[in-house]
């Protein structure tokens, strides 16, 4: 495979600290034939319902006098929030965790007759959806040790990305939060109430508490055992940078697309009001980017009409151009990027701005970023998720010619995007399929 050199990424200064990593230029068609599996929103749905339809059907109607099932006094806030955490946290492991729930449950009951099958019958629905989506898993992850072991060349990840690979980032710092909130809130409660308790006997606490802490704490257990899953696949896969396609319609990543905003980077000597320090801006998200102000006289809405069709052309991949009229026909067919921590399905991998070679294409802007791998039910329909600095989605605005006057219309092929960019007084261009009347 032929790669070569580009300059289209920039390395740190921090990119003398590092690791040094294979690197494999994934072709399109190797993208398109990653094999898909059952959808992440599916296999939640088909573990946690049933897994609570059976506790129903055992609470209520098999066995609805047995005390060790008597939990209806254990539905207090945190109880409640410790189930959020668990169910959130489990994603693709979920029908293991129903599967082992349903074991207990016959351990305790020791069920017989409808009872005993209706149990037997989830157990083995858990079982196939448990084992199908360990087969899918393992298939992907020989996949990338596959490529691991095809990589012609090497890249360094520096360490202020190495960090971004960390283990425990790859929970949402929200489940975080919640699994810490759903152990520590009956802790306290506990603590207070043993405190305050003139005799302070441990056997006196309530119960319900007690109850509610320990499912707090099997809601942060949880969350280990699953940074433990995938851990042991990062350790199989390796570190591994692979040069994607930034294809929303096919594969198996999906992207997040930054709008509205420039790279915090201030560019020597052009007066950028954006980067400007002393200017007070939305609190980014992303820290690699800052706010696009309308006002800026080099991103600013004027400086953007001002340019002449040429000047425009230029800069007509750039979706800080568009604000928030950016949408997916800014991504071109040849768009590639970098990235580092796929491991698998529901890994996290993060986008490497490292110098590379690129053997497939040209390197997308720097505001397409990788999101978690979860296959969709439909990839095809698939498309990029516009947010803006705060994270918050973008509602793009379509061009209405009954409203608005048109300045001009600059077709986009020159910088390989179908459509044209429609310029109008007082916004930022549009972005349309055909050219308007």
């Amino acid at each position: 495979m032929r790669q070569a050199k580009s300059n289209n990424l920039q390395v740190g200064h921090g990119a003398a600290a590092g690791k040094v990593v294979p690197f494999y230029s994934v072709s399109t068609e190797e993208w398109r034939q990653i094999p898909k599996t059952i959808p992440n929103v599916m296999v939640l749905l088909a573990s946690w319902i049933p897994l609570i339809a059976l506790n129903i059907y055992l609470f209520r109607f098999a066995y609805p006098q047995r005390p060790e099932l008597e939990l209806g006094r254990l539905l207090t806030f945190s109880v409640i929030v410790a189930c959020i955490a668990i169910m959130w946290a489990a994603a693709r492991i979920a029908p293991w965790l129903a599967l082992a729930a349903t074991a207990t449950l016959s351990l305790i009951l020791e069920p017989e007759g409808t009872a005993q099958l209706v149990v037997l019958g989830c157990g083995c629905w858990f079982a196939f959806l448990a084992l199908s989506g360990l087969v899918n898993q393992w298939r992907l992850i020989a996949r990338l040790r596959r490529w691991r072991d095809h990589a012609t060349s090497t890249v360094l990840i520096p360490s202020e990305q190495l960090r971004q690979l960390r283990i425990y980032r790859q929970l949402p710092t929200t489940l975080w939060y919640l699994a810490l909130g759903s152990m520590l809130y009956p802790l306290l409660k506990i603590i207070w109430q043993f405190l305050t308790d003139a005799e302070q006997v441990f056997a006196d606490v309530d119960r319900d508490r007690i109850d509610g802490f320990i499912l707090g704490s099997v809601a942060m257990v949880l969350c280990l055992i699953v940074l433990l899953v995938r851990w042991v696949e990062q350790l199989i896969v390796g570190h591994l940078a692979l040069e994607v396609p930034l294809a929303p319609g096919y594969g198996p990543l999906s992207f997040v697309a930054i709008g509205v905003v420039v790279a915090r980077e201030p560019e020597p000597g052009t007066g950028c009001a954006c980067t400007e320090p002393n200017e007070e801006s939305k609190t980014s998200e992303y820290e690699q980017f800052v706010e696009c102000l309308d006002r800026c006289s080099v991103h600013g809405i004027s400086a953007v009409n001002a340019l002449s069709a040429a000047e425009f052309t230029r800069l007509a991949d750039q979706p800080w151009v568009y604000g928030e009229h950016a949408n997916d026909r800014l991504v071109r067919a040849s768009d590639r990027l970098v990235i580092a921590g796929f491991s698998g399905w529901d890994s996290k991998p993060v986008r490497l701005q490292v110098l590379t070679v690129f053997g497939q294409g040209t390197a997308a802007a720097a505001n397409y970023l990788p999101q978690r791998v979860s296959e969709p039910i439909s990839r095809a329909k698939r498309g990029l998720l516009w947010r803006n600095c705060v994270d918050t989605p973008l509602v793009v605005e379509k061009f209405n010619p009954a409203t608005m006057r048109v300045l001009d219309q600059i077709p986009l092929g020159a910088k390989g995007l179908a459509g044209y960019a429609v310029r109008v007084p007082g916004q930022r261009p549009y972005l349309v399929d055909h050219p308007v009347a």
